[in-house]
């Protein structure tokens, strides 16, 4: 790219950057992405992090859920944002900030990228490329999943750069050099260290690219067989290195998960189908989508949950029509790599529909959910439309590049105006008008404003107020926690430990903490924070006896022994 398109490209990703952290950034960061739930897990979960690469905490074991060890696989990891969180962190930047500095860091590399694939290994114009790199950076999807509740699926912007090195490394195929090794062997450490950093995200691509793979296989199986057979060992000096990057990745993994696989047995399928995508799904964007909110809205669609993560049927669409058109027009029966690709990216688009989609009490996803490693963690299925995204875009950049100008070659002028029409649509659908609603400097107000814990106090559990909905009362334990490095009995994740019992609305909170005070055999001294006096005072960490004397008869027998 020339100087001025790459100017051009900054200038681009930064306006598509300030639509898209829009709240953050016209708010002053006074607001961010996530939520007073989920929101503030995974920042804490970094701030923990971070706090171990200090040596001020213990790596596997967040303080939370005390004194039970070996729980930061009950939920995501965060490993790859561990570096650049603590930059930020280092120079003085508070939690909440640092977290949304990195995503829009990651959204430049991300965008980057793509832009770089596209021009590099897709052959496509400039501004095609640039576009394609918009859409998948800003797609409606992610900015609606990770405003609202989900910021950790900001990783998602891991997998262009995961794959740019994945090509950089074919690129001296069928002679790879030692550099390409090495490039193929980052590629793996990369991939690895994405599974415990977001396991949905490096999961589920996984599984878009094994569809993909196969779909290959179907259209060009001579050419796919005779390509392995005559190159096996160039395959090999770069698949090697590949795969041992991959497992010096996966080793955090395994020391980071395998303790919850001991301790639990994974989700049951039933939780899964709570979460499963409708067939109704297929277009389901959701309310707040600047072009379809009002349809979605309308035609009563689910407008909670992860039910709205569909790519843009727009998009979709024309994706599928000028796939249809190059099929129907290409001039041999061999088709070009331009179909062969767009259909390639179809099916991954069509079958991971129908694998995670549910009617009634059946899903596809069954026979993946019992036979796939990994596919048990998975309780979101209809999230692999965050990735979906990815190859229809890609789709549609390459079938309007290479494919469309061969069956309108006469009208280059129309074909450009048209081009241009096209996506300038596909990038407006992609805005949806949530915004992100965790307010930044209030949660470090309130947390400056509780006082430090007495001195006798060696771990902690908060009021049992919870009012502002729930998980609100964990979150905030967890945060004090981190404050005064003081252990906290409370918590909240993707799991609990087996005996926890502080978050169930039929058992009461002091019984359920005393219970787990018991079964853990802690012997700390256990303080009380009461949030709404800001009052430290002392738990008492003994599960009452009941009386068996008729209560109408207990003041008597207090008397008579008070009398001896």
């Amino acid at each position: 790219m020339t100087p001025l398109a790459l100017l051009a490209a900054v200038g681009v990703w930064a306006l598509g950057a300030a639509i898209a952290f829009r709240s953050a950034l016209l708010s002053g960061f006074e607001v961010v992405f996530g939520n007073n739930g989920d929101g503030r897990l995974i920042v804490y979960l970094h701030e923990h992090l971070y706090e171990a690469l200090r040596g001020h905490a213990e790596f596997l074991s967040p303080s939370f859920f005390y004194p039970q060890k070996e729980i930061l696989g009950y939920t995501d990891a965060f490993v790859l944002d561990t570096l650049p969180y603590a930059a930020l962190r280092s120079l003085g930047i508070d939690p909440f900030l640092a977290l949304q500095l990195v995503a829009i860091a990651l959204s430049f590399c991300c965008f980057a990228s793509v832009t770089i694939i596209g021009r590099r290994y897709l052959r496509l114009h400039p501004a095609l490329a640039i576009c394609a790199g918009l859409l998948i950076t800003f797609p409606n999807n992610l900015m609606f999943k990770t405003a609202n509740a989900h910021p950790n699926f900001f990783a998602l912007y891991y997998v262009p750069i995961i794959v740019l090195l994945a090509l950089w490394a074919v690129e001296d195929f069928p002679r790879p050099t030692r550099w390409s090794q090495l490039r193929a062997a980052c590629c793996g450490l990369l991939y690895g260290l994405l599974f415990s950093t977001s396991f949905y995200v490096a999961w589920l691509f996984a599984i878009t690219l094994v569809i993909a793979i196969g779909a290959l296989i179907v259209l060009l199986p001579r050419q796919c067989l005779g390509f392995v057979r005559g190159h096996i060992a160039a395959l090999g000096r770069l698949c090697l290195p590949a795969l041992l990057g991959l497992i010096i990745g996966l080793v955090p993994v395994w020391l980071i998960y395998q303790p919850v696989l001991r301790a639990t047995a994974g989700r049951s399928f039933r939780d899964y189908l709570g979460f499963a995508p409708f067939p109704k799904d297929l277009p389901n964007v959701g309310d707040q989508n600047l072009l379809w909110g009002w349809l979605i809205d309308g035609v009563g669609l689910p407008s909670v949950g992860d039910h709205m993560l569909s790519v843009t049927p727009g998009m979709t669409l024309i994706t599928l029509l000028l796939l249809y058109w190059a099929n129907k027009n290409r001039e041999s029966s061999d088709r070009p790599w331009p179909v062969v690709y767009g259909l390639v990216c179809a099916t991954v688009w069509a079958l991971s529909w129908l694998l995670t989609f549910r009617i009634g009490t059946f899903s596809p996803f069954w026979l993946l959910f019992h036979s796939v490693p990994g596919a048990a963690a998975i309780r979101v299925g209809g999230r692999i439309q965050l990735l979906t995204n990815l190859w229809v875009v890609t789709g549609l950049a390459v079938l309007l590049q290479h494919a469309w100008p061969a069956a309108w070659s006469q009208r280059a002028g129309a074909r450009l105006a048209v081009t241009s029409l096209i996506m300038a649509f596909c990038l407006l659908e992609q805005v949806n008008l949530r915004d992100g609603s965790l307010p930044r400097r209030s949660e470090m107000e309130r947390l400056a404003a509780v006082p430090p814990p007495p001195a006798r106090c060696e771990a902690f559990l908060v009021d049992a107020r919870d009012d502002q909905g729930y998980g609100v009362r964990e979150f905030d334990a967890m945060w004090i926690s981190i404050r005064f490095g003081l252990p906290t009995i409370n918590g909240n994740s993707g799991w609990s430990p087996p005996g926890w019992q502080l978050a169930d609305p039929d058992i009461d909170y002091d019984d359920a903490a005393r219970r787990w005070i018991e079964q853990t055999h802690l012997t700390k001294h256990v303080c009380r924070y009461q949030r709404d006096a800001r009052a430290w005072s002392d738990f008492e960490p003994q599960l009452q006896t009941p009386s068996s004397m008729p209560p109408a008869l207990q003041p008597t027998a207090d008397a008579a022994r008070d009398a001896k």
